[in-house]
């Protein structure tokens, strides 16, 4: 489930970087309630674990009245960790529907500039496009959302570490 949540992270970063930084603010509330609902989800399961144990070892015991007690918070916690599960499982996909619905609206008017592709071309680094860099901003984000790689990207502006500075101008390879 972690890893599903870190891959949407990456769908949403990659978004924010591919739109110019647009609408950044609502993806971080979307990641910020992910991350909530996966915490609550995380102590509830915990919360589920500790009391099945209890439960088996007062049915060890022999305890039933607080077996039976135990067992109704029990089915309260599951309906709980269902409801949160179904929740996050709801906003993943809005925020994928959302995310999709940019990236095919970019689309369009990245094909659309071939007065710079063609000057580009001419250069001996290929076509490319600018891309201005925003605060949060490295390499590797930047790569993952223009779909390339860090070393081409170091290659074609003649980088040789990592940093950036905020509103310096980036050439990144068009494939």
């Amino acid at each position: 489930m972690k890893r599903t949540i870190v891959a949407i992270c990456a769908i949403c970063a990659t978004s924010a970087f591919a739109d110019g930084g647009r609408d950044s603010f609502v993806q971080q509330q979307a990641y910020a309630a992910m991350q909530r609902i996966t915490g609550q989800i995380d102590v509830l399961q915990a919360n589920l674990d500790d009391l099945s144990a209890r439960v088996s070892k007062l049915e060890r015991a022999g305890a039933s009245d607080e077996t039976e007690a135990l067992r109704s918070r029990i089915a309260s916690l599951e309906s709980t960790v269902a409801s949160l599960r179904k929740e996050l499982s709801e906003q993943r996909g809005e925020i994928v529907k959302d995310i999709s619905a940019r990236i095919a609206k970019m689309q369009p008017a990245q094909s659309s500039t071939p007065k710079q592709a063609k000057s580009a071309e001419s250069s001996q680094s290929g076509p490319y496009r600018e891309y201005t860099v925003a605060s949060g901003d490295n390499l590797w984000l930047v790569s993952k959302a223009f779909n390339t790689s860090v070393q081409k990207i170091r290659d074609m502006n003649n980088l040789k570490g990592d940093s950036l500075k905020v509103g310096q101008k980036l050439k990144i390879p068009m494939e």
